[in-house]
């Protein structure tokens, strides 16, 4: 289990181990964790500047090592362009960190996973309403938004060429996970479907969440079915602490039973927001049966962190 620590804000690796060391390791010592799995939400900056020099990610995973923290899974955060549709940055900045991700990986594992959101929308979507609607504004924003929808699932394609050429020369997997949210294209798991009807389902799937799913209303069996139909899978769940939310909680959990006790269930990595979580997401799993799910490898997969 990897929990997210922000450093979206960080522009250099000297400034991201200062902000590790008053931040992470404390916290690790807190827990007397042997090794700590953190999840890196890094920004477009430092991400560029670590894909761009082997040395500066040597350094990084060397200094990560000495600290008894590990990467197996990075974020790219919130909002990581501008609401004008820059697909285009959206599609460099998650292969830079693809390229960080292989060479952060410790020495026992070949496996690592990147969780995304999309840019947010140009175009909003049309309501009900609105679809019914004959005027010019409207049919200009219909085609506005489908010209975004094709320049998305192109990226996608694009994308998981970008990660299996990234494999061939590394010898390293790295999957994407999509995370659905508001105001962007994807809104629930079968936008999910559609924006990767042509890429690669080995490279690129979903990524759940409590919150995700109760948005999108939708239950966990209804987005792993939609999922599966579509023969893309879970690469990584997100969990948070529900304690104070009945109905979250019981989302959460039914999502973990769904996910992780299957014959043939299994996700990629777990994450959570912040070490403080940590109890509370192993109580979750502890919930439904999994106990120490968090710590053992995930079916199918190599280590998960």
């Amino acid at each position: 289990m990897a929990t997210v620590v922000s450093v979206e804000n960080v522009k250099d690796v000297r400034a991201l181990l200062k902000m590790l060391d008053a931040r992470v390791v404390p916290q690790r010592q807190r827990l007397f964790a042997d090794v700590l799995s953190v999840s890196l939400r890094l920004g477009p900056i430092l991400a560029a500047t670590l894909a761009s020099s082997l040395g500066l990610r040597q350094r990084l995973r060397h200094e990560l090592a000495v600290r008894r923290l590990e990467v197996v899974t990075l974020d790219t955060g919130p909002d990581v362009t501008p609401p004008d549709g820059s697909w285009r940055t959206w599609w460099m900045h998650t292969l830079d960190l693809a390229r960080v991700l292989v060479d952060l990986l410790p020495e026992d594992s070949a496996h690592g996973s990147i969780s995304t959101t999309l840019p947010r929308s140009a175009v909003a979507a049309l309501t009900g309403a609105e679809v019914d609607a004959e005027t010019d504004t409207d049919e200009a924003r219909r085609e506005q938004r489908e010209r975004e929808w094709q320049v998305a699932t192109r990226l996608m394609a694009d994308l998981s060429g970008g990660l299996t050429e990234i494999a061939w020369h590394t010898g390293r997997l790295v999957r994407v996970a999509v995370e659905a949210a508001p105001h962007t294209l994807v809104t629930g798991s079968q936008d999910v479907v559609r924006l990767l009807e042509r890429a690669d389902p080995a490279r690129i799937g979903a990524c759940l969440s409590a919150e995700q799913l109760a948005q999108a209303a939708e239950s966990p069996a209804q987005a792993l079915t939609r999922l599966r139909r579509a023969r893309l899978s879970v690469v990584k769940l997100r969990l948070g602490h529900h304690a104070d939310d009945t109905d979250l909680a019981a989302v959460a959990r039914s999502m973990l039973a769904a996910v992780l006790g299957g014959v043939h269930a299994g996700c990629d990595h777990l994450e959570v927001d912040g070490t403080d979580e940590l109890d509370a997401a192993r109580d979750e799993l502890s919930a439904v049966g999994l106990d120490g799910a968090a710590d053992r490898p995930m079916p199918g997969v190599g280590r998960a962190g």
